[in-house]
């Protein structure tokens, strides 16, 4: 997969979770405040990185050695090692944590669909040349097609805040406070039940 089809899966992937999750809260007789988006529990820009991590090392490192795209990031042990950095790391931010490894997770499950060096570097692997430039790639359906979706599924998460009137700027503000708005939020919520 390609920029955008593994950055419009993952947001719009995050967002229907979470939609999922309110409708349950609310068919289960919560009496709900407020609903909060998908993005205002993880951090736009861990989502982001996340949803694109595998691919930027593996581009940048192995393509040159390889030939090919999928290499160590598409590896089952990077993938376990990466996470518990990133956890460890950001262990109080659990907004950037929890958005750069659901993130990585969902890029390794939309790359399924083709050669997986899944137990790299314990399984010795034939690792195809891609035979195809990039502009030969993007001429087949498979590939454009899953960037337009990719860019459609992007517009449906933007018109879905709009609609909420979710600030943007501000959930985009929010990555670098202490205490972001939605904390605040919600503590107020608490107090006056």
């Amino acid at each position: 997969m390609y920029l955008f089809a593994h950055i419009g899966y993952t947001f719009l992937a995050v967002e229907l979770v979470f939609i999922f999750i309110y409708i349950f809260k609310k068919l289960s007789g919560k009496n709900l405040v407020k609903v909060h988006w998908g993005i205002r529990y993880v951090s736009f820009y861990a989502l982001l990185l996340g949803s694109l991590g595998p691919d930027i090392i593996d581009k940048a490192i192995s393509l040159p050695i390889t030939g090919n795209g999928r290499y160590i990031g598409h590896s089952i042990l990077f993938d376990i090692i990466v996470s518990l950095v990133v956890l460890a790391v950001f262990w109080k931010n659990k907004r950037i944590w929890i958005g750069f490894i659901v993130g990585w997770q969902i890029h390794m499950i939309l790359d399924t669909g083709g050669f997986m060096p899944w137990l790299f570097p314990f399984v010795s692997y034939e690792f195809p040349e891609r035979t195809l430039s990039y502009w030969e790639m993007f001429q087949l359906p498979s590939v454009y097609l899953n960037e337009i979706f990719g860019i459609v599924s992007l517009i449906v998460v933007v018109v879905l805040y709009l609609h909420r009137k979710l600030p943007l700027l501000d959930v985009l503000k929010e990555d670098f406070s202490k205490q972001p708005s939605y904390l605040i939020t919600i503590d107020k919520n608490r107090k006056n039940i």
